[in-house]
């Protein structure tokens, strides 16, 4: 099975995450997408941010070690990893996503614009939205581990 590498990023703004719904899947997801070519996924998961929200983010740092030579960098590392199954669309064939997954708050005005609708969620709020209808029920694991008092105090 052919697969692609994506990013996401759950952008936190106080106790709530910044979601947007997704047209085509008709869920509530964090922004991102494809990486394009020769984009480490850092670089693309600012980009996607910033094509679907205008926001400008800020990592939150994941490294237990940072290196910094002449030959070789370190780049920022995901909080998580997920290998997602797309089913076939509009006739592109089943695949999957190796989808590594950011955390990030916004820098500067957190506000976002997006064509689609978009806005920030607490715990609580996620938790309200029918899973696998409305949200995949992944997300909602991902948010509520994400938005635990101990993951907060980090950023």
């Amino acid at each position: 099975m052919k697969r692609h590498f994506t990013v996401s990023v759950y952008i936190i703004h106080g106790e709530k995450v910044l979601l947007l719904f997704h047209p085509k899947l008709q869920k509530w997801l964090p922004p991102g997408g494809h990486l394009e070519e020769n984009e480490s996924p850092p670089e693309g998961a600012r980009r996607e941010v910033l094509e679907e929200t205008s926001l400008e983010i800020s990592f939150v740092q994941q490294e237990n070690l940072w290196v910094s030579r002449w030959n070789a960098h370190s780049f920022e590392r995901p909080y998580m990893c997920l290998i997602a199954k797309m089913p076939e669309h509009k006739g592109e064939p089943a695949h999957e996503h190796l989808d590594l997954i950011y955390l990030a708050t916004p820098i500067g005005n957190p506000t976002p614009t997006s064509s689609d609708p978009i806005r920030y969620f607490s715990l609580e709020e996620v938790n309200a939205l029918k899973g696998d209808v409305d949200i995949f029920v992944e997300t909602q694991e991902a948010i509520a581990s994400i938005l635990k008092e101990e993951v907060l105090s980090e950023i």
